[in-house]
């Protein structure tokens, strides 16, 4: 017979997990259809309902392009699922990263849950000539910033 704190201890990885695999599983198809991605937010509603959260780009404006300020993008998207934090139980921020000292791009998704768990999944991928290569991901201890 599982005891309440088992209930939940279950469910709050059961969202985790869902949040980090649907991050991975989006960024991965974008990484294969367009090359990159955008930093996209994802929660779990209170009703376990899972959805995308997107803020529009913030752009810098250099000498010849206007280039993606990924940065903003990241501190819009915290800011915006900690305002709406009371509508969900845990929540993923998933962005580009670069591992410099294995030379190659990963996908990184920053999840957390209202119970107080924030856990960082990390999966390094590079284009080699027969398409995009992705690496098992990892996952390590993460900051909390929504429920903080």
């Amino acid at each position: 017979m599982e005891n309440d704190t088992e209930a939940a201890d279950a469910l709050v990885q059961e969202d985790l997990n869902k949040l980090i695999g649907t991050a991975l599983g989006v960024a991965g198809e974008q990484i294969q259809t367009h090359g990159a991605f955008v930093p996209v937010g994802l929660v779990v509603a209170n009703d376990g309902g899972i959805s995308l959260v997107a803020v529009s780009p913030n752009t810098m404006d250099g000498e010849e392009e206007t280039e993606l300020d990924a940065d903003a993008m990241i501190a819009d998207l915290f800011e915006a699922l900690s305002a709406q934090k009371d509508q969900n139980r845990a929540a993923a921020v998933v962005c580009d990263i670069h591992l410099p000292d294995d030379s190659t791009d990963a996908i990184h998704v920053m999840a957390e849950h209202s119970s107080g768990v924030g856990v960082s999944a990390v999966r390094p991928y590079r284009q080699a000539p027969s398409g995009w290569e992705f690496g098992n991901p990892f996952m390590e201890p993460g900051d909390r910033q929504i429920w903080a």
